[in-house]
């Protein structure tokens, strides 16, 4: 097992980009988007940044999706024409989300209740992705944060 262990860390620091899994919740039906994202060894990092989007942060599907469902799946997979080389990891787990002003609806929040100062942990966060994808430099990377807390990892490689 050490062995897949090392291997799922460097899958996991080799990826550029994932995809989040939440459920609608107006339909109850998946909903999977594309995303970047960083880890520290603890917590995956989803940003909700500047890029261009039809919708403000709080009225993002996936954000109303975390707000009534938090359950998600974050789905990291390496793709090689030779499929003797196929391996995914998917992290099932959490997704809690932090701002620099909490994202509410209906007087209603998901929060990051599990540290007294989430401000450090997105910071720590926004830091990783950061150093992780230079367009950051040139794209604000925003002011909330989709944290997502792993509670099983489920890993697959073709044999």
């Amino acid at each position: 097992m050490q062995s897949n262990n090392l291997l799922i860390r460097e899958i996991i620091n080799r990826a550029r980009v994932a995809r989040l899994s939440t459920i609608d919740y107006e339909k109850k039906i998946p909903h999977i988007v594309p995303v970047v994202f960083a880890f520290d060894g603890h917590h995956y990092f989803i940003p909700l940044d500047e890029k261009r989007k039809k919708e403000t942060v709080e009225k993002l599907k996936r954000v109303k999706n975390i707000q009534h469902y938090p359950n998600v799946a974050l789905l990291i997979d390496e793709y090689n024409e030779n499929w003797s080389k196929l391996v995914f990891v998917m992290i099932q787990g959490k997704a809690y989300l932090i701002g620099e002003k909490d994202v509410e609806e209906n007087g209603e929040c998901c929060k990051y209740d599990d540290y007294n100062n989430k401000i450090p942990l997105l910071k720590e966060g926004h830091k990783l992705l950061y150093q992780k994808y230079t367009q950051y430099q040139k794209v604000g990377i925003g002011h909330h944060c989709i944290i997502v807390k792993p509670q099983k990892i489920i890993f697959w490689k073709n044999k």
